[in-house]
């Protein structure tokens, strides 16, 4: 019966840690106004670096040139890590700042745009898990194996600027680029 018990804690364990993370991403987004010129200055583009940070490319370049050695290489993986870190907090924080941005653009806007504010809801609940998933992938690139993948992070901070670009189209200009 013990190891019946033993094997479901363990079983739990990564969900109960996944379901903390998510959690702690969600809970942590700042409540503070948010200038409108700010959210729309960014530039997601910033982030592309990201996507090939963590690849194997450079990995297996440096592992090629004399004088390198395994501590070397640990070193170089986790410094690229913690950068990869900063740049992932930074996208949060953007994202933040321009899903916060597009909410009070839905919040005040002439007419009832239900599909929008359901938009928004649907892409901080996608980014969330993008962020536990690239958490995740960050623990298993620390042990050696995989790269990780924040094409789909970025991408959702792009389709929040794009809703606050529809939100601030006048209805008029809408139509007629139709």
């Amino acid at each position: 019966m013990n190891i019946f018990m033993i094997v479901a804690l363990l079983a739990l364990a990564p969900i109960s840690l996944a379901f903390v993370v998510l959690y702690r991403t969600l809970a942590s987004r700042q409540n503070a106004e948010v200038p409108m010129d700010q959210s729309l200055a960014l530039a997601p583009g910033k982030y592309r670096p990201m996507e090939r940070l963590l690849q194997e490319e450079d990995f297996r370049f440096l592992s090629s040139q004399p004088g390198f050695s395994a501590r070397l290489g640990r070193r170089f993986r986790t410094e690229r890590r913690r950068v990869f870190r900063a740049y992932l907090r930074s996208l949060s924080m953007d994202f933040g700042r321009v899903s916060q941005a597009c909410q009070m653009l839905v919040i005040h806007a002439a007419e009832d745009r239900g599909d929008l504010a359901q938009g928004i809801i649907r892409q901080r609940f996608l980014f969330a898990l993008g962020i536990l998933a690239v958490e995740g992938r960050l623990l298993l690139h620390a042990a050696g194996v995989g790269t990780v993948d924040v094409h789909g992070l970025v991408e959702s901070l792009e389709a929040m600027q794009a809703q606050i670009q529809m939100l601030l189209t006048p209805p008029q200009a809408a139509m007629a680029s139709l």
